[in-house]
């Protein structure tokens, strides 16, 4: 028993730090799904589902498919389920509907458009998005034709201007200065517009943006992982103080009967008061991880939330995984990578131009190549760290397939061992004690598939955002 407390401190110390991280994600574009991602496990995705472990369909739901392809205002409204669902809520709060943004019911296909719609960051990045679309380069150019018209009428008239005193020379000196700097900025800035660069860094500046609501959404699934993983560690506490209970009754019984010392029976008590004192620990975490997940989905902030349970991963799906394809894929939609050669490119720009202009033995020329070196050799670091880093998630959704198989295995013998000890406590040949303690072996192999399950859909998360999204997050898998 000592040893399966000291375990269990282990995983609420780990899950308890996985919520104190800040909601990075509190800072998607639609792309093309690659092979490993066409039977996505999740409603939450386009591609689809129809793996076990979904909501019954109801009348009137849109299909994955199509919600996909509709508007934010007409995809599927937010669930909530007011009676059965929320009374088992973990904190158990009472709580009024009292509107849309007022919900307890948090199922994970859902997730994405509630970040989406309901966060505040998440709405200034899409009006941030959105106003680099509404640019016009075309109206832009002539309105700079305009400025620049104007600066060179500005120009002459102050140069005709005659100067009786120094003062009004270097004051005069001074405005014609501002003129042609400005004159300058703005022939650059058209310069920029003629040859696509300030278009091209416009494109840059969006994809920026779209990645970093895409980092909002990863962030929100781990936190959403993390939530469950202390819900199933409560359940687990709570069977082990109930454990505790009946050796603690079995104790001071035979305290009484002075078959131990009062020593013994004290470790007992002790043991109780730190399960105790762990389980309101991590009821206050649990309810500050909801109440952060609350301010990223735009909901009341309550603490009080009730999360679906995770989609089932078919086996065809974890099949269709392709390395090679898939890394392309990813590759392709990464803008770390981006990034990187956007630098590695602007470098070797800036290069050229120092060595065009025969001045090999020059500081600028010196300085532009070996930033240009810095530049290449930082692509290349980045290269091999997104390839070794998406090899990790790759290898991790067939190892965490593997430890599921195994807890699968298991799970079977402590459900044949149950059933040998029950009917032994029918037959009057073990105490009650006995099969209770037979029982919460039982439940320790149904703990093991729910967590090996959790891992292996967390770590196949991690690979559907690399191959989809080009967005690496390691530290999302699960323990």
């Amino acid at each position: 028993m000592r040893r399966q407390w000291t375990a269990l401190l282990l995983t609420v110390t780990l899950a308890l730090t996985l919520c104190a991280i800040p909601a990075l994600a509190q800072t998607e574009q639609e792309a093309p799904p690659a092979q490993a991602a066409e039977q996505d496990p999740a409603p939450a995705e386009p591609e689809g589902s129809g793996e076990e472990g979904e909501p019954p369909a109801k009348a009137g739901d849109v299909p994955a498919e199509e919600e996909a392809e509709l508007p934010r205002s007409e995809a599927r409204p937010i669930v909530v389920q007011p009676d059965g669902t929320a009374a088992s809520s973990t904190m158990d709060d009472e709580l009024v509907f009292t509107g849309e943004d007022d919900f307890r019911y948090l199922a994970f296909e859902d997730l994405r458009d509630r970040v989406l719609e309901g966060s505040l960051t998440a709405k200034m990045l899409e009006e941030s998005i959105a106003s680099i679309d509404a640019m016009d380069y075309t109206q832009m150019y002539l309105d700079l034709s305009t400025q620049l018209t104007g600066l060179e009428a500005a120009q002459q008239m102050y140069a005709q201007i005659p100067v009786a005193t120094p003062m009004e020379g270097a004051m005069q000196g001074y405005v014609i200065s501002n003129l042609a700097s400005s004159f300058g900025a703005i022939t650059s800035t058209m310069s920029d517009l003629t040859t696509g660069k300030l278009q091209r860094d416009s494109a840059a500046a969006k994809r920026q943006l779209k990645n970093a609501q895409d980092q909002m959404v990863v962030g929100a699934e781990s936190l959403y992982f993390a939530i469950l993983e202390l819900e199933q560690t409560k359940d687990v506490l709570q069977r082990n103080l109930a454990a505790v209970n009946r050796s603690l009754e079995e104790m001071e019984l035979r305290y009484k009967l002075g078959q131990i010392s009062a020593l013994t029976l004290e470790q007992v008590k002790n043991g109780k008061a730190t399960l105790q004192s762990n389980l309101s620990t991590l009821e206050m975490n649990l309810r500050r991880c909801k109440l952060q997940m609350q301010s990223m989905v735009g909901a009341s902030l309550n603490g009080s939330l009730v999360l679906g349970p995770l989609p089932e991963l078919s086996q065809g799906l974890i099949d269709s995984m392709t390395y090679e394809q898939d890394l392309a894929e990813a590759r392709s939609h990464s803008y770390d990578l981006f990034a990187a050669r956007k630098k590695l490119d602007e470098a070797s720009d800036t290069f050229d131009d120092a060595n065009d202009a025969n001045a090999r033995n020059t500081y600028s020329y010196r300085t532009s190549r070996h930033t240009y070196e810095a530049a290449k050799y930082e692509y290349q670091m980045s290269e091999q760290n997104f390839e070794m880093n998406f090899r990790n998630a790759f290898d991790s959704v067939k190892d965490y397939q593997q430890v599921l198989n195994s807890a699968r295995t298991s799970l079977a013998f402590q459900e044949s061992s149950y059933a040998s000890m029950e009917l032994k406590y029918r037959q009057g040949t073990i105490s009650q004690n006995a099969l209770l303690d037979a029982q919460d072996d039982l439940n320790e192999a149904k703990d093991a598939v729910a967590t090996a399950r959790r891992n292996l859909f967390t770590a196949f998360r991690t690979y559907y955002w690399a191959v989809n999204y080009g967005v690496m997050n390691n530290g999302q898998t699960g323990t």
